[in-house]
């Protein structure tokens, strides 16, 4: 596409005050075209922030006396310094109250695809990140949470959610490597999303009771009550927690904190070990009280012994999910981030990371330090010895620690 196109339709794509604002600026001061996109694209970012249009407060009139006639570089640089001041302070949602993301789906179960055993999602290459290599199973695909930041939207219909047909068959005929040890059934979809509906959790149940030398990770956002019966103890129930702004204003329609910690609450009391994944962490105003009164209710409501790990993790995105997040119109702060390059990915910049991985382990008691497996997601090496207090040097070694930790877990499980 023609960079006249391309500013013609993100011209289209802005609200009529923001792009009359900038077709303003464009009026008064020679730009090229790629500032004009840059422009255009930040703009759009704005809107969606719900952020004030540097193009509407600008003051053009200083701009334009500049004596050396470098009215276009002048404004570059404003317009610049303002969304690098945003990226890279903590996001504000105090007056920030976007409308529900609602996802309207068709349920449909299917059987046109292999039952497949994946490996975990993480830039591997070259061990940029730390990966424990999970492998992974798509029983569902989609999900009818609105999460804002949610990657599944980008990778599957968005009108559709599909069900695995037939999983206890599958599953019974599942060739699995002699490598595998920790399946996590939460990429593609919600695990709880739907309970035991389509029984899928039967299946699972049935699967894991047949492979005790396999754990297999249920993830959720839910607060579905499926404890009505005993489940084999491979089976982990997990749950993604965050902070109630982050709740309340970017994953829409999932359970809030405390729900979350209750069903949590439910499945220890039924007999399976629980997990907490504190992910994605988001650098807001208020993020260091919210999150350290995560960690305070977790040890409120848990010991140590009931915990087979607590991970942490924050934002990290490609290219084709930003611009699925960027082009879905809804409101949303969650790109309003550094957006640093990341092992392929773009996320938040090292320091930012390890000031908020380091703040939450810091809010645990040595009892739960010493007694729960602590872990970083998908993250850079680097941070884990600033972090938590410990490195690996290899991903090996962090798979391996990690098995010996979760099966001493639950060889103890009471």
């Amino acid at each position: 596409m023609q960079n006249s196109s391309i500013i013609d339709s993100l011209l289209a794509a802005l609200p009529e005050k923001r792009r009359a604002a900038c077709l303003h600026v464009f009026s008064l001061i020679h730009l090229s075209q790629s500032s004009k996109i840059e422009i255009l694209k930040d703009e759009a970012d704005l809107s969606q922030w719900d952020e004030e249009s540097f193009a509407l407060s600008a003051n053009l009139e200083e701009i334009l006396k500049r004596r050396d006639k470098r009215f276009g570089e002048e404004y570059m640089r404003l317009h610049r310094s303002y969304i690098h001041s945003l990226r890279y302070s903590e996001t504000d949602y105090s007056s920030f109250f976007p409308d529900k993301i609602i996802r309207r789906k068709q349920t449909s179960l299917y059987s046109d695809s292999p039952l497949v055993l994946s490996k975990c999602p993480c830039p591997v290459d070259g061990e940029k990140t730390r990966c424990c290599k999970l492998t992974t199973l798509d029983v569902v695909e989609q999900c009818a949470f609105g999460c804002s930041y949610c990657s599944v939207q980008s990778f599957y219909s968005k009108n559709e959610i599909r069900v695995k047909k037939n999983l206890e068959e599958l599953l019974n005929s599942l060739e699995i490597p002699s490598n595998v040890w920790h399946i996590g059934t939460g990429q593609a979809s919600d695990s709880l999303l739907f309970g035991d509906e389509f029984n899928t959790l039967t299946a699972l149940s049935e699967f894991a009771e047949k492979n005790p030398n396999i754990i297999i990770e249920l993830k959720s956002k839910s607060n579905r009550d499926v404890y009505s019966r005993k489940y084999p103890r491979n089976l982990i129930f997990t749950y993604s927690l965050n902070a109630p702004t982050i709740i309340e204003k970017e994953e829409h329609l999932t359970s809030s904190l405390e729900e979350r910690l209750e069903a949590a609450r439910k499945a220890r009391d039924n007999g399976n070990l629980v997990g907490f994944h504190i992910h994605p962490m988001v650098y807001f105003k208020g993020w260091e009280d919210e999150y350290s009164a995560i960690a305070t209710r977790i040890e409120d409501l848990f010991n140590p012994e009931d915990l087979l790990m607590l991970s942490f993790g924050t934002l990290t995105f490609t290219k084709s999910v930003l611009k699925t997040l960027r082009t879905n119109g809804a409101k949303s702060k969650i790109l309003e981030m550094p957006l640093e390059s990341a092992a392929g990915k773009y996320s938040y910049s090292l320091d930012i990371k390890e000031k908020m991985f380091s703040h939450i382990y810091s809010s645990f008691s040595p009892r739960f330090k010493e007694g729960v497996f602590f872990y970083l997601c998908m993250e850079d090496p680097s941070l884990w010895e600033k972090a938590l207090r410990r490195e690996y040097k290899s991903d090996r070694e962090f798979e391996e620690d990690m098995k010996v930790s979760y099966f001493r877990k639950l060889r103890e499980l009471r």
